[in-house]
């Protein structure tokens, strides 16, 4: 425990720095508007992390009490997920295929399109999907409420726990976020062979998970060939096998661009949400990444930071204009963290989970795949407010004793 305590002090002391020598600390303690993560909410974060801690190792919190208040917000949260399913006009759905249009003036009369980046938006205001602003966010939370639900029923098998599961599955597979299915399916399939070598009781339990994933499957296939919902078709979107940047959603050029700007600020990083910081330094406009550039900009231009603390272009002929920044985020987790707290704080970071996984037993099994999903779903994206509470709630469990965990 106590090392676990310095690696996530260790972490938010980084950040604090980072933050100070950012080139925009108001907006590394902020976080981005949309889906930041600034370092009030990493302050924030740790403190909930290791209040579980504290509560279930007083006996405030429970294995029952956590277990029915998870199964419940996976039910909830899945049951969110199917009126929509008739009609798929929100978030990227009402804009598939659109790219991102940056404008430059608040009168919005230089604007340019950005090829690489698609657009995205709700529809008419409806409600977000399954109660989250993003699909993607969706899936993330419905892929660790799941991971628990299936370990808690290949602890002590249970229709009711099978029956939940069942659902936060089925849910998943509307989202249609491959990196959530990933995030679900992975550890489950490790999880179902590891029970063949087990006990046949596990085996079976294993492979009533696995008949769950392809009886869900199949219903959500049925459910798109009368309309409810949707499949996403590549070729359909214009991208051939060849193109192995459109298959990964563009981002794989996020992360050539992650990787550029990091070799600027390794130690430190560029402050939370360190990606857009650092993409206007990343990207080559006057060479590769010309076709970036804003129209009424000539080439050479550098970039500069104003006194407001934004970031912008600036031509021979003194026009300034502000430097596009189309993500905020490398949507890759480890990426992420490593251009907004640099190699110290992103090392920090990760040694604090790992030394979580290493508390795990076979009874703080459920939480260990939270954690496991939450590392997985963060290959192909990033923390958000709606998916890394679930991840630090199981870090601070995992620390809590087996007995404080299973008492009660």
């Amino acid at each position: 425990m106590l090392g676990g305590l310095l690696a996530s002090a260790g972490f938010l002391v980084v950040g604090i720095l980072s933050t100070l020598l950012s080139p925009q600390p108001i907006w590394s303690w902020t976080g981005y508007p949309s889906v930041g993560d600034g370092l009030r909410f990493w302050a924030l974060g740790v403190a909930f992390a290791w209040a579980v801690y504290l509560a279930l190792e007083s006996g405030l919190l429970t294995f029952r009490l956590v277990q029915a208040s998870l199964l419940a917000a996976l039910a909830l949260h899945a049951l969110a997920i199917f009126p929509q399913a008739w009609d798929w006009k929100l978030d990227y759905t009402r804009t598939s295929g659109q790219t991102f249009v940056r404008c430059f003036d608040e009168a919005r009369t230089i604007c340019r399109e950005v090829p690489d980046v698609t657009a995205s938006g709700i529809h008419r205001g409806q409600m977000p999907i399954g109660l989250t602003s993003h699909r993607g966010h969706a899936g993330g939370v419905l892929a660790l409420l799941s991971l628990f639900a299936a370990g808690a029923y290949f602890l002590r098998a249970s229709r009711w726990q099978l029956g939940v599961f069942a659902l936060g599955a089925l849910a998943l597979w509307f989202t249609v976020t491959r990196g959530a299915w990933l995030a679900l399916w992975a550890p489950l399939g490790l999880l179902a062979l590891y029970g063949f070598r087990r006990s046949p009781g596990h085996a079976k339990r294993g492979l009533a998970l696995l008949s769950v994933g392809l009886i869900t499957y199949s219903l959500y296939l049925g459910a798109t060939k009368v309309g409810l919902g949707e499949v996403r078709f590549f070729p359909e979107m214009g991208a051939s096998f060849s193109e192995a940047n459109a298959y990964s959603s563009g981002r794989l050029e996020l992360w050539s661009k992650g990787f550029a700007a990091l070799s600027l600020r390794p130690l430190w990083g560029w402050g939370f949400d360190g990606f857009a910081r650092a993409y206007p330094y990343a990207v080559d406009w006057n060479q590769a990444d010309r076709r970036l550039l804003p129209p009424p900009l000539e080439p050479p231009v550098h970039v500069v930071q104003g006194e407001d603390r934004l970031i912008y272009l600036e031509d021979a002929q003194g026009t300034r204009l502000l430097a596009p920044s189309p993500y905020a985020k490398a949507h890759n987790l480890p990426l992420d963290l490593l251009l907004s707290v640099g190699i110290l704080g992103g090392l920090s970071y990760l040694l604090w989970l790992g030394l979580a996984l290493a508390c795990a037993t076979w009874s703080k099994m459920p939480l260990a795949l939270m954690l496991v999903g939450y590392m997985l779903y963060g290959l192909t994206w990033y923390d958000s407010v709606h998916v890394t509470p679930l991840a630090l709630m199981a870090t601070g469990a995992l620390f809590a004793r087996e007995e404080a965990w299973i008492k009660g």
